[in-house]
């Protein structure tokens, strides 16, 4: 009997394990509408990308939009550093931010309530389990996420305390713009060492130079 036990034991965990992946390495990719304040009478609601590049503690999250704005935020999660990539006045520059402030505007955003949902979809070629997020404050909002996946050092901002993979969400400032991602693209795949790294042409600054900067 403990020989079957044993068996039975071995078994579910290769199952689990094969179930559910940390996403470690590879490319998310993401449609991406951006809503204005509703007091802006006149702004236009951009769209665009938002790409996620994952090798191990590092994270390289890209915005472009179809104006050909582009920025981008590297993430070093073993150092616990975090730059900000910018062209600005013809130079290209990468702004190291503040790691524990980034943190500390995510505060507001953790312990929510998750509540399922029973409906599902398919996003990017994944199933998507439906729920619904409440915060501490009351706010709700609906997303879309995959537990074929657990999200490793992704973190979503208004989500950090997610594990998993999110396919379909929306975050909203405390401005009133809302950004709506969708999933278009999700690939586990070896990534260049290259492209996580801050590029040999940018130079490094601090935000303080850079705000000193602006300010010329």
């Amino acid at each position: 009997m403990r020989y079957l036990i044993l068996i039975l034991f071995i078994a579910t965990g290769i199952c689990n394990a094969s179930a559910q992946q940390v996403f470690s390495e590879g490319v998310l990719q993401y449609d991406v509408a951006i809503d204005p304040p509703a007091n802006q009478e006149g702004v236009v609601q951009y769209k665009g990308t938002y790409t996620i590049l994952v090798k191990g503690n590092t994270v390289k999250e890209i915005l472009s939009l179809e104006n050909g704005y582009e920025s981008a935020l590297l993430f070093n999660h073993r150092e616990k550093k975090v730059y900000s990539l910018k062209k600005a006045g013809g130079k290209q520059l990468a702004i190291e931010l503040d790691w524990e402030q980034i943190e500390k505007r995510r505060i507001k955003y953790t312990d929510f309530k998750l509540n399922q949902l029973a409906d599902k979809k398919e996003i990017a070629g994944t199933q998507a389990s439906h729920a619904t997020v409440t915060y501490t404050n009351g706010n709700t909002v609906d997303v879309f996420y995959t537990n074929e996946w657990t999200s490793g050092n992704i973190v979503f901002d208004n989500y950090p305390d997610f594990k998993y993979l999110l396919l379909s969400f929306s975050n909203k400032h405390d401005d009133g713009l809302t950004i709506y991602f969708t999933a278009r693209k999700i690939e586990a795949k070896p990534i260049d060492n290259a492209a996580l790294r801050i590029p040999a042409n940018y130079k490094i600054i601090s935000n303080k130079e850079y705000e000193q900067m602006k300010a010329k």
